[in-house]
């Protein structure tokens, strides 16, 4: 017979135990199912497994945890122990169904289950023939799952629940106290964003994080997603003739093997206020160095913020859909990127960003898709350099980071994130009067990360890896405008591209020839002499392929290239009888990108 908790809060935690427990026994029964694709998943990814248990807990039980410590009266207090029934027996049901269910279908998606895999299921017309098909292969889960549920709720009968014997205010403190550590425990701690699905990357390999994710997790951070549906615009022979995206590096040798690089991605620095040939820039040291690179002046940008920039420009992945691809429930896909292929050929790398650890959850990001280490205001380590908004200013952060990288084995591959062009744009003091102010607001944090750079640029050039290192310029968007001018299209996605190495060698590029983010993968390791295969949407410069460039605005696929009107598409007005040949294009590249992403098929 089991001891009887004393009062309602031991009761509590007991009631919450069993069940922290069991979802770690739903782990081991699906990581013994799927051994397959967790053969390495060792005592740490099972700690990293019970701590998103524990957020899931704190988040699904909110409800019952609330009605476990509140203060009754007299009358109320007898009818506790059936309020609580009445959230934790659905609440375990919905948890334990879900969890079951990715032990079965795990290895058909190979990702956790998510809010639109439910919907796209249950409105398919052979949902009651796999029901039937699944009852006759799992059965035994079945049993499993009801077993769960009846010793589940046979320990949660058995705790019989006493009174507190703690005055009024002390009951209220302790229910406020319990509350708020319940909330904090169920956004994953203090950071300023709730954990979401890809922050399990921090803890552990892209390879298990499905499973130290539980699907309840899952599909709560899904529910506001809108699902893809997979396209066929052409068969899949047809779609593949006129764009393959698993494709092979072509070796240039026009750089020495083990080269570094060195991925510079500048906030906001749109064309309109940068570049050499432009009258209007803000960058004239960034520009100096332009001019002395294969620098693309109709370089494009596949997309309008930071966080859909980096995945485009780090793994070929754009985010041509409604929700950034870094928040989506596919962040969760297998998929090739830069410093991951690199590490492959034995680089070592590190991503450098200024702001507070977690902004834009880059940190979860970058270390999912094969960084070794991530740099933020944390790593910096100096809040007096905290400009006391984002974080710390690019003239402090971007010279400090060479530092770091003096540190790294060779060839390494390292990746800085400019911040201080960002909204709201402040001037550390010392640069208000040699900074150049602009019609927009953004001009003069534009021209003071210039400074932040020439400070960069002197120090890098004292280092003895600077003459092997392949430098790469890129902006994430276009930043903000209130000029009429500046807001069509062709200006909306204009950003500056460019590959700089100290010997000269790289080629010059025509006033006319184009490249886009997703473009830049491919090109660098063509440019390293790297021979692998890997997926892309996007294609290697040195290719000779004549792809459009394609961004994503309001549903609709847009392309622009020099010496004529943009091109938009979308697939509701699907309308071929102009520009053809470009359309094609972009529906094929599309349904390649789609398709990839609901089938989970991103790598070669």
């Amino acid at each position: 017979m089991l001891k009887q908790p004393r009062n309602i809060y031991l009761t509590l935690i007991a009631q919450l135990t069993v069940i922290w427990v069991f979802m770690t026994l739903f782990r081991v029964v699906f990581l013994l199912w799927n051994p397959s694709f967790f053969s390495d998943f060792s005592f740490l990814d099972y700690a990293v497994g019970a701590w998103f248990d524990l957020i899931t807990i704190s988040f699904f039980y909110l409800p019952f945890i609330f009605f476990s410590v509140v203060p009754f009266n007299k009358r109320l207090e007898r009818h506790r122990q059936k309020i609580k029934v009445l959230f934790y027996v659905p609440i375990t049901l919905l948890v334990f169904f879900l969890n079951a269910w990715d032990i079965a279908f795990f290895s058909f998606t190979r990702k956790r289950v998510s809010f639109q895999y439910f919907k796209f299921l249950f409105s398919e017309n052979e949902a009651g023939i796999l029901a039937v098909e699944f009852i006759a292969e799992f059965w035994w889960l079945i049993l499993f799952f009801i077993f769960s549920l009846v010793l589940i709720f046979y320990l949660f009968l058995s705790f019989k629940t006493y009174k507190s014997n703690l005055n009024k205010f002390s009951s209220w403190s302790l229910c406020v106290v319990i509350m708020f550590l319940s909330v904090i425990v169920g956004r994953g701690g203090f950071q300023l964003k709730p954990v979401d699905i890809i922050e399990v990357s921090k803890y552990t390999s892209l390879k298990n994080a499905p499973a130290a994710l539980n699907s309840a997790f899952t599909m709560l951070k899904t529910i506001d997603y809108k699902d893809l549906d997979k396209k066929d615009f052409f068969s899949k022979k047809e779609a593949d003739a006129i764009f393959n995206p698993f494709q092979s590096s072509v070796p240039t040798n026009i750089l020495q093997d083990e080269t570094n690089v060195v991925l510079i991605i500048f906030e906001s620095f749109g064309s309109m206020y940068v570049g050499p040939n432009n009258a209007e820039s803000y960058t004239p040291f960034l520009d100096s160095i332009l001019e002395k690179s294969m620098y693309f002046e109709h370089g494009f940008s596949n997309s309008q913020s930071s966080m859909d920039a980096v995945p485009a420009i780090l793994a070929s992945i754009p985010s041509w859909m409604k929700e950034t691809f870094i928040l989506s429930t596919y962040s969760m896909n297998q998929y090739n990127s830069l410093p991951g292929i690199l590490k492959e050929n034995g680089y070592s790398s590190s991503f450098f960003h200024g702001p507070t650890n977690g902004s834009m959850r880059f940190d979860s990001f970058t270390l999912a898709s094969g960084f070794d280490r991530y740099y933020g205001r944390k790593e910096y380590n100096n809040e007096d350099h905290f400009d006391g908004t984002w974080g710390i200013p690019d003239h402090y952060f971007l010279p400090w980071s060479i530092d770091v990288m003096n540190e790294m084995r060779k060839p390494f591959f390292s990746t800085i994130f400019t911040y201080s062009s960002h909204h709201p744009y402040t001037i550390p003091e010392g640069f208000e009067d040699i900074t150049k102010s602009g019609p927009d607001p953004i001009c003069k944090s534009i021209s003071y990360a210039d400074f932040g750079f020439r400070d960069f640029w002197m120090k890098a050039r004292e280092q003895d890896w600077f003459g092997n290192t392949l430098f790469v310029f890129c902006a994430d968007h276009v930043g903000p405008t209130s000029r009429k001018d500046r807001a069509d299209l062709n200006w909306s996605f204009k950003i500056p591209i460019a590959f700089y190495h100290e010997s000269g060698l790289l080629p010059k590029v025509n006033t006319n020839q184009t490249m886009q983010q997703i473009d830049l993968m491919p090109t660098i390791l063509d440019l390293l002499n790297i021979e692998t295969d890997y997926f892309s949407v996007g294609s290697s410069f040195l290719s000779g392929l004549d792809m459009p460039n394609m961004s994503y605005y309001q549903d609709n696929i847009v392309s622009m290239a020099p010496g004529r009107d943009p091109i938009v598409w979308n697939e509701v007005q699907d309308d071929l009888t102009s520009e053809s040949v470009v359309k094609t294009k972009i529906k094929a590249v599309y349904q390649q990108y789609i398709n990839a992403l609901v089938n989970n098929a991103m790598l070669p």
